[in-house]
């Protein structure tokens, strides 16, 4: 109490004067429409502001909320895309292709580890094998390719991200179908090389890149990135700079795609070559 009065003494003057300002403009706003107007105007401005403020504050806490019911949303279209009509479950959802026909299944993950400054980059996501995950799944986000999973535990899997020297992804020209191998260099997270394109073949700066489907991780026409205009010419073929899709340093959410045939196609391929 003591405090109080204190400060009220200190700033007796202060706060006179703050008083007397308030009842002033009270009087001339109430007798006069104009000055009337323009407090009325100035405080909707204020509280305009504030709003939006509070509104902006409140959507930033909200994005990861938003950013997994976009991921829900995606992977409720791809399945309708494919005739389904289920919402999105902890289990793996088979999806017919209707242009391969081969069957695939469809999971969502979040990512809770990821590098993208090393030569060999992985990512763990919070799926493991009691969701169903197996060595040899493709990963995605809905932007593009993320990588293939090469480590599995009961709750855990670890992917091998395509920022990984080791990677390779049989990728395809949209445009015109012709496929080459797609490999990271190891430099600029955001760029990776498609190789083995002939010389011949017409290509132009923001060509799309897809998977070609030549593998049987990745179904065909999966969004991978788009053509640079840096060439590397050599030998019988030429060298393409990707402008990948994906962006690394913001993956949060992803899917794990299984192909239901992988092991018969496997095996009947390895029993040919031999």
């Amino acid at each position: 109490m003591r405090s109080l009065l204190n400060f009220l003494l200190r700033y007796k003057t202060l706060i006179l004067f703050l008083v007397l300002e308030a009842v002033a403009l009270i009087m001339i706003s109430s007798s006069h429409n104009y000055h009337q107007t323009v407090l009325y105007g100035a405080a909707r401005n204020v509280s305009g502001f504030m709003g939006k403020g509070l509104a902006r504050g409140t959507y930033y806490f909200r994005l990861r909320q938003v950013n997994e019911e976009l991921v829900a949303e995606n992977m409720s279209l791809r399945r309708r895309l494919e005739g389904l009509t289920s919402a999105p479950q902890d289990s793996f959802t088979a999806v017919r292709d209707t242009i391969s026909g081969i069957n695939y299944t469809y999971l969502n993950a979040r990512v809770i580890n990821n590098s993208v400054n090393k030569q060999k980059n992985f990512i763990t996501l919070d799926r493991g094998s009691k969701h169903g995950v197996t060595n040899g799944m493709g990963v995605a986000s809905s932007d593009g390719v993320v990588g293939v999973v090469v480590g599995v535990s009961r709750n855990y899997s670890v992917v091998m991200s395509l920022l990984n020297s080791e990677f390779r992804l049989s990728s395809s020209i949209a445009r015109n179908d012709y496929f080459g191998s797609l490999a990271w260099d190891g430099t600029n997270y955001r760029y990776a090389r498609l190789s083995e394109i002939p010389h011949h073949v017409s290509i132009a700066e923001g060509d799309t890149i897809v998977t070609s489907g030549y593998s049987a991780i990745f179904p065909p026409g999966l969004m991978v990135g788009a053509l640079t205009g840096d060439q590397k010419r050599g030998g019988d073929f030429v060298s393409l700079k990707v402008l990948l899709s994906a962006d690394f340093k913001k993956l949060t959410n992803v899917y794990l795609i299984g192909n239901l045939t992988r092991e018969e196609r496997n095996n009947l391929e390895e029993e040919v070559v031999q």
